[in-house]
């Protein structure tokens, strides 16, 4: 790896870490669509095990852009941070593809909203006597819905780019903030 290729670095780590966010988002649509609640489970376990592998492959990627840099140079926090941010867009770009692929091509957007609102319903329905003003509020939720427009095929894009740069913001400031160091021109270890 060279430190002057940053752009394709960055490519490729967000292409890795895209790819498993976009099997990640159209599994957690597929399940969260399906009518059985132990699913529901499966699938917050599954949100915070690709959570935790999205961070640790930011750390990564991002400790071994560091290890480029010498003692001398250092690996300052905005360095860290750009490239960082740099993987968090790329992969969003597949994220946000995928995604509008599965909503627009693949589900169809109002398919999307009934097979949601048929999940609210019974979901609603399991949890017995609700409160008449949770119902009024169930109903203009579900009306809402179901009167929105569709977004465009670039909101649903951007949505996802959106969402994978406000992640690695988030973790990429304690990530940056862990793997920057200092240049230390002057120390020098002698081998003798």
């Amino acid at each position: 790896m060279d430190k002057n290729n940053f752009w394709n670095e960055a490519a490729k780590c967000g292409a890795v870490i895209g790819l498993i966010l976009a099997v990640s988002s159209v599994l957690e649509n597929c399940v969260f669509l399906t009518e059985g609640m132990g699913f529901i489970y499966l699938m917050i376990l599954e949100f915070f095990g690709v959570a935790a592998v999205h961070y640790y492959l930011l750390h990564r990627y991002t400790r071994r852009r560091s290890q480029l840099y010498t003692a001398d140079e250092g690996f300052t926090f905005g360095q860290g941070y750009g490239f960082l941010l740099a993987v968090s867009g790329f992969a969003g770009i597949i994220v946000g593809v995928v995604q509008a692929v599965y909503l627009h091509l693949i589900v169809g957007y109002a398919n999307y909203i009934d097979q949601y609102v048929s999940w609210m319903t019974g979901l609603v329905g399991r949890m017995g006597n609700v409160p008449s003003s949770m119902e009024g509020l169930f109903s203009q939720v579900v009306n809402e819905l179901q009167n929105s427009p569709a977004p465009s095929i670039l909101q649903t894009l951007w949505g996802g780019v959106w969402s994978s740069l406000v992640f690695g913001a988030i973790f990429g400031l304690i990530i940056a903030g862990v793997i920057s160091r200092a240049p230390k021109p002057f120390d020098t270890e002698v081998n003798e």
